[in-house]
């Protein structure tokens, strides 16, 4: 079990109980085992909170637009399953805020708030 700030996360070992957590908007998410690894590289792909920040401030929100539409594009091309597709969307909502030698472990962006 891990806790964050007195609050357990949701553990997950595989995309099934990954996608189950998501689903439930939990606070904290600690994906354990080989699977991180897979979740960590999906997350390096995502724009990071500051830098989209700075994007849609920059050009007065028209290249959010744009990012949008190519992930959009994106999404409808890849190769994955629909649930690989879900979850690499709601993914967006999460941040990492820990790597270990064993797992990842993920919060909501809006906890930052």
């Amino acid at each position: 079990m891990y806790k964050v700030n007195g609050i357990e996360a949701y553990e997950a070992h595989n995309r099934t109980e990954l996608l189950a957590g998501l689903e439930a908007k939990s606070e904290y998410i600690f994906i354990k085992g080989d699977y991180y690894k897979e979740v960590r590289k999906i997350m390096d792909t995502h724009l990071p909170e500051n830098e989209s920040i700075g994007v849609a401030l920059g050009s007065a929100g028209v290249l959010s637009i744009l990012i949008y539409a190519i992930d959009a594009v994106r999404n409808s091309f890849s190769n994955a399953d629909k649930m690989d597709k879900k979850i690499d969307r709601k993914l967006n909502s999460f941040e990492v805020k820990k790597i270990t030698d064993d797992g990842l472990l993920l919060s909501l962006k809006q906890l930052d708030y």
